[in-house]
């Protein structure tokens, strides 16, 4: 099993390098000491690379879908810790990747405040990992994507709460850092705020991907420092990385496909299923 499994990561990490063009920088070897798969089980490691194939095209084409859809299928299998300690390194990986990409730089300016928060917030809430009951942040977070979608699909104008305006703007920074780092899923607050400025393809994908990024390096200091960040997790995490970084590639190239309208769809769509997906987590909680 471990040979046979080295023998697939190889094959595997061939065919990404060919994919994503990292072949030309650097090569890849997977040895028996990468990771051992023997302590692994089959259902958890072939869950773990559908969701994360999935997740991570998604994410090529919008710039979101790789944690949302993921971590909750880990955490079905695992601890919700361990899924989004699991999911740092490819989160890193895939945002790297598009940021790389589309290189939008002056976009961030006005967004400083909402980003220098989110940092913060990602310490904190990494912080809180260890003990914190993730049942009222998905409540919090169901409400909020909730009423954004009614605002949305009423043509009201509620745009300058999403837009982060004044000093709002500093607590929806900090609440998508403290929710990335305490559950690993802060699309729900910043995807809408982004779209919510009017940020679309590339620019979106940009904005969002950096963002991201940025509260997965406070995510993964943070972790260093709470020993969360284990051996074990730290091999499994880079296998993830290589269907990561071929699926999001993909993405990328299909985004490229799309129009406006398209790729608006696309996102209330994700939107939808990322609401969904909360209230059913919210009331299986209930249950337990």
């Amino acid at each position: 099993m471990q040979v046979l499994a080295n023998q697939i990561s190889t094959v595997v990490v061939s065919l990404a390098s060919e994919a994503t063009g990292l072949g030309r920088f650097y090569s890849v070897e997977v040895g028996e000491c990468f990771v051992d798969f023997s302590l692994i089980s089959i259902g958890i490691l072939a869950a773990a690379l559908v969701t994360i194939s999935i997740g991570a095209f998604a994410k090529g084409i919008t710039g979101v879908g790789l944690p949302v859809l993921a971590v909750p299928a880990l955490a079905s299998f695992t601890s919700v810790e361990e899924a989004v300690v699991l999911m740092v390194l490819p989160g890193i990986a895939s945002n790297s990747w598009l940021v790389f990409t589309h290189r939008k730089w002056t976009i961030l300016r006005e967004h400083r405040v909402f980003l220098l928060f989110g940092l913060v917030g990602a310490g904190l809430g990494t912080w809180l990992l260890s003990f914190l009951n993730d049942h009222w942040l998905k409540v919090i977070l169901a409400i909020w994507l909730g009423v954004y979608l009614l605002q949305y699909f009423s043509k009201r104008s509620y745009d300058h709460l999403m837009r982060g305006r004044g000093g709002s703007g500093s607590l929806l920074g900090m609440a998508a850092g403290i929710v990335q780092g305490a559950c690993g899923v802060s699309a729900p607050i910043v995807a809408p705020y982004f779209h919510a400025n009017g940020l679309i393809r590339e620019t979106y994908a940009f904005a969002t991907a950096f963002t991201f990024l940025l509260l997965s390096g406070a995510q993964i200091l943070t972790m260093s420092n709470l020993a969360l960040l284990t051996p074990d997790r730290l091999s499994i995490g880079l296998v993830a990385v290589v269907p990561t970084l071929l699926f999001t590639q993909l993405g990328i190239r299909w985004s490229r496909k799309i129009d406006d309208k398209a790729f608006n769809n696309i996102l209330l769509t994700l939107f939808i299923a990322i609401e969904f997906k909360l209230l059913f987590d919210v009331a299986f909680s209930l249950k337990g």
